[in-house]
């Protein structure tokens, strides 16, 4: 590490700022090296989070197959089946993206973002029941493109790239992109000014499209604002329904201005949005148990009347500095015990599925924090670990209740941290970066998502669900190869009543013995050309749908005359049929009364030496024993003899058809000829094109 100079000039906000020096060493390899050296064992030791996208375990894989089969029931009842587009989906055109793809980056995020301004404008007013009949997708200039899923793909793979492409409608976080601050009250898209607030309800309609047709897509959204979505679900789904009624943002009777949003079991006051973090006060229904958190009551009722009064039916209570008041609603309006009423902002949204996560104030509740803040920021939560539990009080004087600029409480940039306050610091830190930076978008987002897929059905799922649908699996191992060729050998071979057909299986295995000996940008890139994404869903290739399918274009030629024997060669370990065809040139050889002949088999000429009874290479000089085989009675058949079709010659590149996740390619004579053509076609074909 390299030595400071000490005649240097470094500033707080130099040392302690969110990409200061601190945060650097906190997170640096060296010093993760040098604490795990460490001789005295300390109680808690931190995560040191290094990445904010966690893998799933085995049992993450389990549970996720559950709620994949949640969807696929929903799908059905939608009338969705795998390859097929129902007739109740819309027709959506959108501009096409750019053909030369990542050979020209700026021109095809140009084109793609040209593609979200038209896919934004024909679906923003759309509802989540309308997002679920779906959309089949026509790229404008192909008339000939008929959507059955690899369209759609497409679509996805292009707005993905438009969204996050730059930093035109998000912001550039450690661990991925995040929604601009609540200060950016509109984007530029495609030259039109559009609320921020709108496209992020717009992004989880899309998002949540996406899950629900099972595009796998490079999402760079930050693993944050995907975990939210499972924390919001869960505090909502506890939420009583008093609570979930008097949620919004409120204004005194007979005043315009906003005094307090409500979000869930919180209440955020608006009496003073210059002076640090909004308060938190904490409701309650009535007669339900509430978290015991008090603030100054200063903090959202200003001037509040003495005096309560009782009021009947459902009731939410509020903790102001000790003092419980309590409020009804009646007819729209929050009637208070002190007789203060509030009407609803009429120009704030009611955000449904917003509900604020709440973070019990203990050791385990700040851990949590911590854990979901290393989703977004991993150096930022090792630095502030290190703050809550082991900086020592001669440091801690360094620290200000101040975050990003803005004070955290009133006169936070003249309070300074200490022992007894340090987790409270720590965990309004966290809350200013998670939640209250980006609150309006983060709300408006889950409301677009859970606008389309209900949160009822992810119940129980594991926090980082959606993360890993979205994103699935890039890596592609061996293993993956090996099950993709189960799949497809041999139910998954075209044409079907040729699958036995001893020149497509050599063909087919020939294709997966190439497969194997790619890279994994190769492999990546095969799977995108294949099934139209480059990303495994995270159930491996058994997940995807339709199930992938390799056609050798071949058809049959049959014989007039049914074979009453075969011929054999001898390979190590016993005998081995002769394609029909090798089968028809021997027989044809010996009717013949021919001796000696050449033939071709695969990349390789051989001799046969009838009067022998050998094969003989001619490349190599091998010999191999060879023999005519009777058949029984049951066994006499017209001999399948494949030929190529004439529109495929060989030396024609393979295809891939996205929609019905098909591979096409040639008959050809070897595997080296196959290779040369596959990793030509695979390697070349450029992103953003749709090759269905």
């Amino acid at each position: 590490m390299a030595a400071l100079d000490p005649g240097a000039l470094l500033t707080k906000r130099a040392f302690m700022g969110n990409d200061g020096l601190l945060h650097k060493l906190q997170s640096s390899d060296e010093f993760i090296s040098l604490r795990s050296q460490e001789d005295t064992p300390r109680a808690r030791m931190p995560a040191l989070f290094r990445t904010g996208r966690k893998k799933p375990t085995a049992a993450d894989q389990e549970a996720v197959k559950v709620f994949s089969a949640r969807l696929e029931q929903l799908q059905r009842s939608f009338g969705w089946e795998p390859g097929k587009t129902p007739s109740t989906a819309r027709s959506l055109e959108v501009s096409a993206p750019f053909a030369g793809g990542d050979a020209d980056p700026q021109r095809r995020l140009k084109a793609a973002e040209q593609m979200l301004a038209w896919s934004f404008a024909k679906t923003t007013a759309r509802t989540g029941r309308e997002w679920l009949q779906g959309f089949k997708i026509q790229f404008t200039g192909d008339d000939a493109g008929i959507d059955h899923g690899g369209l759609t793909k497409a679509w996805v793979q292009e707005l993905g790239h438009a969204l996050w492409g730059s930093e035109t409608f998000f912001d550039t976080h450690a661990a991925g992109n995040f929604f601009k601050l609540d200060s950016t009250t509109d984007v530029v898209m495609h030259a039109f000014h559009v609320k921020a607030e709108s496209l992020y309800r717009w992004v989880g309609h899309f998002l949540a499209y996406a899950v629900y047709q099972g595009c796998v897509l490079d999402c760079a959204l930050s693993p944050w604002a995907l975990r939210w979505l499972m924390r919001v679900s869960d505090t909502q789904a506890a939420l009583p329904s008093i609570l979930a009624a008097v949620a919004g943002s409120w204004r005194r009777d007979g005043d315009d201005t906003k005094i307090a949003t409500i979000s869930g079991s919180v209440l955020l006051s608006h009496m003073d949005d210059k002076q640090g973090l909004p308060p938190e006060i904490q409701l309650r229904a009535s007669g339900r148990r509430m978290y015991s958190v008090s603030f100054p009551r200063a903090a959202c009722d200003g001037s509040r009347q003495a005096g309560k009064r009782p009021w009947p039916g459902d009731r939410i209570e509020a903790d102001f500095d000790g003092d419980i008041e309590s409020a009804e609603l009646v007819e729209g309006r929050i009637h208070w015990s002190d007789g203060d009423v509030w009407l609803r902002c009429s120009d704030s949204p009611v955000h449904l599925h917003a509900a604020l996560p709440v973070y019990e104030p203990t050791a385990a509740g700040d851990d949590q924090l911590l854990e979901d803040l290393a989703t977004m920021d991993p150096a930022m939560a090792n630095s502030l670990w290190r703050v809550r539990y082991e900086m020592p009080e001669e440091d801690l004087q360094w620290l200000t209740f101040s975050y990003a600029g803005k004070e955290l409480v009133p006169g936070g940039d003249d309070k300074e941290v200490d022992a007894s306050n340090r987790a409270e610091y720590v965990r309004l830190c966290c809350k200013a970066a998670l939640m209250y930076s980006s609150q309006r978008a983060l709300q408006a987002f889950s409301d677009g998502f859970f606008d389309v897929l209900p949160p009822s059905m992810f119940q129980g799922a594991p926090v980082d669900i959606f993360q890993w649908l979205l994103l699935g699996n890039a890596q592609i191992s061996d293993g993956q190869i090996d099950k993709l060729e189960q799949l497809v050998i041999p139910d998954g071979l075209v044409p079907k009543h040729l699958k036995d057909s001893a020149e497509v299986m050599d063909s087919a295995k020939w294709a997966f013995q190439i497969i194997r000996r790619g890279d994994n940008n190769f492999r990546s890139r095969l799977f995108e050309f294949w099934t139209g994404s480059g990303r495994l869903p995270l159930g491996g290739v058994e997940a995807i749908e339709p199930k992938p399918r390799l056609q050798v274009m071949v058809s049959q030629e049959k014989q007039l005359v049914p074979a009453n024997y075969v011929w054999d060669v001898q390979i190590p370990g016993g005998w081995r049929e002769y394609s029909p065809q090798m089968c028809a040139n021997l027989t044809n050889m010996a009717e013949a009364g021919l001796r000696m002949c050449e033939f071709g088999t695969g990349h390789a000429m051989v001799v046969i030496d009838l009067g022998a009874g050998l094969q003989i290479s001619r490349r190599t000089g091998e010999r191999r024993r060879i023999r005519r085989r009777q058949l029984q009675s049951d066994e006499s058949s017209v001999p399948v003899i494949v030929k190529r079709i004439d529109s495929w010659p060989k030396t024609r590149l393979p295809e891939g058809h996205t929609c019905g996740n098909e591979l096409w390619i040639p008959f050809c004579d070897s595997e080296e000829e196959l290779a040369e053509l596959l990793n030509m076609a695979v390697m070349n074909f450029e992103a953003g094109f749709a090759m269905s």
